[in-house]
């Protein structure tokens, strides 16, 4: 996905911003914390190789365009918005990974639109907040569980 978001165009009719977005997009891309997190990056190419590769790349599609089907019938239109703009930066995470071959050759004529790479940015963060999130809870989580598991549970109608 780096190459596709270093090529892409960061224009919003402001020279200093659009500078400003390429180079924070790039100190996002080149990372040395995210690159110390992830040192062999996801092999995306692989997902198609196969006899499988071309039905699982439909079948996903498929799917996915089930769930933005559903997001237009959701009735709070906040909701809408900020599942639509996430489901969006999934479309977007999909088409990057549609455009590798098996063969982990760029399609090099994908171009990736400004709003695409907006609601990716949204998305990774949105991910990013909850995999934190799962972090800094989880100890605790565990704690209630093997506090339930050891306690014993008695019935709510004697047998």
């Amino acid at each position: 996905a780096a190459d596709y978001l270093e090529q892409a165009e960061y224009n919003t009719g402001n020279p200093e911003e659009d500078l400003k977005t390429q180079s924070l997009v790039k100190q996002l891309l080149y990372n040395p914390k995210l690159r110390s997190a992830c040192p062999l990056p996801f092999d995306e190419a692989k997902l198609w190789q196969g006899e499988n590769g071309p039905e699982l790349k439909q079948e996903i599609q498929k799917q996915f365009r089930n769930i933005s089907a559903i997001m237009d019938c959701v009735g709070c239109e906040k909701c809408r918005l900020w599942g639509k703009l996430q489901v969006l930066g999934l479309g977007t995470a999909l088409k990057i990974l549609f455009s590798v071959d098996g063969e982990n050759h760029l399609n090099q004529s994908l171009q990736l639109q400004r709003n695409e790479v907006i609601a990716l940015v949204n998305l990774l963060n949105r991910l990013s907040e909850s995999v934190n999130f799962v972090h800094e809870k989880g100890p605790s989580i565990e704690d209630v569980i093997k506090q339930q598991s050891s306690s014993t549970v008695k019935p709510v109608f004697p047998i």
